[in-house]
């Protein structure tokens, strides 16, 4: 997250001393020659390749400031020592030589001051916005006075702990004003009345923990397992698998961290999204028209699905049923030659241009236009506890179409074996993501055509 960051304040701080400096050396523009300005160009190409060399751009969170400081301080004055010897064997040097000691100078107290600015800033964000996460902790054996201060220096205070599960223990007690429970029972239930979303399991290092009374308690509540592997210095960091907010944790069942990765995914969907329904406003008006025309109701039919981690909204299609078509608390899939389907419904369903309000899903930041294809909350609720994993889906932003869609599975799913298949598609999507993997799928919707076999 921050090395983007870092890099746009860099480049901030090196072109801001670079313009700082040029006004008080070169007060009459006119002596600011075309030379003077390849010299500017160059001098700010040039720190970006020392600092590629001298490894400025290392992951925060094994770095100090100190060292940080020293890098980028050492690959500046070495960029801007080439640029001073590149430009001697110009003439009317004086002007540019005092122009670059300038520019030196600025730039080290800039870029300091930026240093330590982006070191502060998980902090700042903590305490701004991303308030403390609040979590629960199982602790077996383990829920003694120095666990919350044991975890606290671990952590940076960027936890706070709102329950301790111990089975160990006989009867209920407290830690620093901390509920500490010994029953399942009495544990799930302060789950889910403060809406926890993170278990961590402390236990001692190389002994094995029994996770899977959580996975069946917590399956489908979208709570982020995870294991604390180092509390005693006693493990090495390279032991661990992933780090979650500057902190080394074993992901034993959670969501997807891929932070920044997901912005130009954001951003696209956004643009993608308004240009499809701009280009497309003609054709959505001839089928609003043909479907109110078809048969007495809405145009727009609402649908309440799930969205990342489970969270309702209603998506949007083109009605393509007759009114009243489906019973109250159950949805049945369509099917072939399905009675309850119009005549231009059917149309609608077989070219998938029902689907396109769902655009406006994603304007909205409800769904994105690649990933998983939401199913009806009836439909969730019946196979949530016949396909593994099935709720997993959910950990990310549902989508209008999908790598199980062009992998052909779209439409009805009529056998168990059917929805099995598509799970596993959404999985490996969800695995492998990448923003050219989105491309992919977008690229391969539209060579493979939006009709299916089972859409109907």
């Amino acid at each position: 997250m921050l090395t983007p960051i870092s890099k746009a304040t860099d480049f901030l701080c090196i072109s801001g001393a670079a313009y700082i400096s040029k006004s008080i050396v070169f007060r009459d523009s006119s002596t600011f020659t075309h030379i003077d300005g390849l010299v500017g160009l160059l001098g700010l190409m040039l720190p970006f390749l020392s600092f590629r060399l001298t490894k400025v751009y290392q992951p925060f969170r094994n770095d100090s400031v100190l060292g940080s400081v020293i890098r980028v301080q050492f690959a500046w004055i070495f960029a801007q020592l080439i640029l001073v010897a590149a430009s001697q064997p110009y003439p009317d040097g004086d002007l540019r030589n005092r122009w670059l000691l300038w520019w030196t100078a600025i730039a080290v107290c800039a870029l300091v001051a930026g240093r330590c600015a982006i070191h502060a800033l998980p902090s700042m964000l903590r305490s701004w916005r991303f308030a403390p996460t609040r979590i629960a902790i199982v602790a077996p054996r383990g829920a003694k006075p120095d666990l919350l201060a044991r975890i606290a220096s671990q952590t940076r205070n960027a936890f706070v702990p709102e329950v301790i599960f111990d089975p160990s223990l006989p009867s209920d007690t407290s830690v620093d004003q901390i509920p500490v429970v010994h029953e399942m029972h009495a544990f799930e239930q302060i789950m889910r009345a403060q809406n926890l979303r993170e278990i961590w399991i402390i236990n001692p290092p190389f002994q094995p923990i029994s996770v899977e009374h959580l996975f069946e308690t917590f399956r489908d509540d979208f709570v982020n397992i995870r294991v604390l592997p180092v509390l005693d210095g006693c493990t090495s960091a390279e032991s661990v698998v992933g780090i979650y907010r500057g902190v080394p944790l074993l992901n034993v069942m959670a969501t997807p961290e891929r932070g920044w990765d997901t912005l130009p995914k954001e951003i696209f969907d956004r643009i993608f999204s308004l240009c499809v329904l701009v280009a497309f406003s003609p054709v959505l008006l001839a089928i609003s028209v043909a479907v109110k025309l078809s048969s007495p109701g809405p145009i727009v039919f609402r649908q309440y699905r799930k969205g990342v981690n489970g969270d309702v909204f209603s998506i949007y299609k083109f009605r393509t049923m007759y009114q009243g078509a489906d019973t109250p608390g159950s949805v049945l899939q369509a099917r072939k030659g399905d009675a309850r389907v119009t005549k231009v419904g059917r149309i609608l369903r077989s070219t998938s241009l029902d689907e396109l309000p769902q655009f406006l899903n994603v304007l909205k930041g409800e769904m994105s236009v690649v990933g998983p294809r939401p199913h009806a909350v009836e439909h969730d609720e019946y196979y949530k506890d016949l396909v593994q994993h099935y709720m997993f889906r959910y950990r990310i932003k549902p989508g209008i179409t999908g790598w199980a869609q062009v992998n052909g599975y779209r439409g009805e799913t009529a056998a168990i074996e059917m929805m099995e298949a598509r799970v596993r598609f959404d999985l490996y999507y969800i695995q492998h993501w990448t923003f050219w993997m989105d491309m992919k799928i977008i690229v391969l919707t539209i060579l493979k055509g939006f009709v299916g076999a089972r859409a109907y």
